[in-house]
């Protein structure tokens, strides 16, 4: 007989001293809390206010001590006043009512508007797709939108930087949402009103990412070998999102970096696409054969139904413009890809790197915790990236995207 532990009882003895460092790690680093989620999302000084709702500052000062339903905010020592997240929503609400936020910087539906789906995609591993996905996610809810987020990767790094853990707390996941009918147990599929999770930060929303994903993909080969009937997989995410459609502005999708039957359910579900892509030359010639898989898939969905996306764009990811090979490389892809690819970039930098080791996006870190050259490097890359986002959305909406004037 063979020593030692059996393979499966060694790795998961290996899982279980790391889920346990983990959660020791995530009380230390929130303390005196027990989780991130129980400590209130950071408040935002009138100048991150007038950004994130992208009116001017010395009218957005005049708005708030003359405006009927401003609210109070928190006066903080040096006489400064802050806003919460739920306050700056108020903010919004009370400068569309008086006239002053016109269409193009409003960014909610309004009737007749679909709801707009962006699907985060790259099969290619490392390009910080939950990262831009994230600090994405609360730089549009920030500014007003209203976000569904959905975690189609197993592993759930977009759910667990909501501090949302589907799989430790017996929560419902997607794939609750997704799965098939069982004729032998008789569960099926929940609605996905039953799955969605509030998070700490106000207008996002999330239907977390649990290990039950990869049962999906077996479900649904064994649904193909079988002949059942039903939603074919590929529409099984818009259909469900059906239920919802009228509650939120923007739908993402967080993707893992692999093909499987529900990332092509969410590409087929999206209304546009955002490609990061680390500048470096490897990372290139896997996108060239990704986007050929990706066309070649969506060919196969084409023959039920056309599919037509509002935009696709590309992102640099992980972006140094020092790095002369970098810079080369970015030259490069503009050249040949022109209009498709971002102006901004996610730039590369340790303050990033440290910020998700801690598992906090960029707004939930409070300025003074950067060197301010290095806080407004990030936060115009990341804000710039929203805005073109944003600008593509209201686009689709058949406005006039915002452009931005310095103060």
């Amino acid at each position: 007989m063979a020593a030692g532990l059996l393979a499966s009882e060694q790795l998961m003895n290996f899982s279980e001293i790391i889920d346990t460092a983990l959660a020791q790690q995530r009380a230390l680093l929130h303390a005196p809390e027990s989780r991130k989620s129980d400590t209130p999302l950071r408040l935002f000084s009138v100048r991150e206010v007038s950004h994130a709702l992208r009116v001017k500052y010395n009218s957005l000062r005049q708005y708030l001590n003359t405006l009927d339903g401003m609210p109070e905010g928190t006066v903080e020592p040096g006489n400064r006043k802050y806003f919460s997240a739920e306050e700056i929503n108020q903010i919004l609400e009370v400068l569309r009512k008086a006239g002053k936020l016109e269409d193009s910087r409003y960014p909610r539906r309004l009737p007749g508007d679909p709801q707009a789906r962006l699907v985060v995609y790259n099969l290619k591993g490392g390009v910080s797709k939950t990262s831009l996905s994230v600090n994405l996610a609360q730089f549009l809810a920030l500014s007003g939108y209203k976000i569904l987020a959905i975690d189609l990767d197993p592993q759930a790094s977009f759910s667990d930087m909501f501090d949302i853990q589907a799989d430790v707390e017996g929560l419902p996941s997607i794939y609750d949402v997704l799965r098939y009918s069982d004729a032998d147990s008789g569960e099926g599929p929940i609605p996905i009103t039953q799955a969605i999770q509030a998070t700490y930060v106000p207008n996002i929303d999330i239907v977390p990412g649990s290990m039950s994903m990869t049962e999906f993909e077996f479900e649904t080969s064994a649904n193909f070998r079988s002949g059942s009937e039903g939603t074919p997989f590929h529409r099984r995410i818009s259909d469900a999102l059906e239920m919802v459609d009228d509650t939120y502005d923007l739908v993402i999708f967080d993707t893992p970096p692999h093909m499987s039957f529900a990332v092509i359910s969410a590409v087929y579900a999206a209304t546009g696409m955002l490609i990061p892509l680390s500048a470096g030359m490897l990372d290139v010639v896997s996108l060239a054969k990704f986007l050929e898989l990706a066309a070649s898939t969506m060919q196969v969905v084409e023959q039920h139904q056309d599919k037509r996306y509002d935009f696709i764009r590309f992102v640099l990811t992980r972006y140094s413009a020092s790095d002369p090979a970098q810079l080369q490389l970015s030259s490069f892809l503009r050249s040949h890809l022109s209009g498709s690819m971002l102006s901004h970039d996610f730039v590369s930098s340790t303050a990033v790197a440290d910020a998700g080791n801690t598992m906090n996006p960029l707004l939930e870190l409070p300025p003074s915790s950067f060197h301010r050259r290095t806080y407004d490097r990030i936060f115009e890359s990341l804000s710039g990236i929203a805005d073109e986002v944003d600008a593509e959305i209201m686009r689709a909406w058949g406005r006039e995207p915002f452009q931005r004037e310095a103060d």
